[in-house]
């Protein structure tokens, strides 16, 4: 199988760097995939890119001139990531062809890194892109906001397309809108899961029912 997994920065990254306790407990269930599986692996930005922005907030900087600092955070993320599961980290779209594994970040500004591992996901081929994140799934309303907010079990990328934001940087929601609709026209399944239990990943990928899944 072709999976790509987006670890996602809310779960991973804090505003000092990687969390030591998740990564030993992430690190295990990925090499357990990679071992059966062509798999690529994303990582966000986290609290580290935030607390970094809001640092460089005052300065007379443009917003391109952020974003290319951003890109920076992002790829020392890459580098940690690949050292660990002993993988290639990637820093260009051109680089993966349909056989490619490793981890990928720090792209490109101007693109949230679920858009880029949604573009990975189509270049490989992928049969499944799986997203961790920081709530259990997609809601109809942001569940930080509203008590009431009702998660999704499934979804269809044409009802997912209405949810997604067009976002910017550090703010691109659960699945920015470039993301959705790469992924949709690719017609690859997506798994939106709570990050918090990573071996949950292995329940996924054996067809258990947990999260959201969006499909066509």
């Amino acid at each position: 199988m072709k999976i790509v997994v987006k670890i996602g920065g809310s779960v991973s990254i804090g505003e000092t760097g990687p969390k030591f306790a998740y990564f030993s407990r992430l690190m295990p269930v990925l090499k357990e995939l990679g071992k059966k599986n062509q798999l690529i692996v994303v990582i966000g930005g986290g609290g580290l890119t935030r607390s970094y922005g809001k640092s460089i907030e005052k300065f007379p900087l443009k917003n391109r001139e952020k974003e290319g600092i951003f890109i920076q955070l992002l790829k020392a993320n890459v580098l940690f990531v690949s050292s660990l599961l002993g993988m290639k980290p990637i820093f260009s779209l051109e680089e993966v062809m349909p056989n490619t594994s490793g981890v990928i970040g720090g792209i490109a500004p101007g693109r949230s890194t679920d858009a880029n591992g949604a573009i990975a996901a189509k270049r490989i081929h992928a049969d499944l892109y799986i997203k961790l994140t920081n709530v259990d799934g997609v809601y109809d309303r942001d569940p930080k906001k509203f008590h009431g907010a009702r998660r999704l079990d499934r979804l269809k990328y044409e009802d997912m397309k209405k949810l997604a934001v067009k976002g910017k940087p550090n703010s691109y929601g659960v699945l920015d809108r470039m993301a959705v609709e790469t992924l949709a026209s690719s017609g690859i399944r997506t798994v939106i899961i709570n990050g918090k239990t990573p071996r949950d990943v292995l329940k996924v990928i054996r067809g258990g029912k947990i999260g959201t899944i969006i499909e066509n």
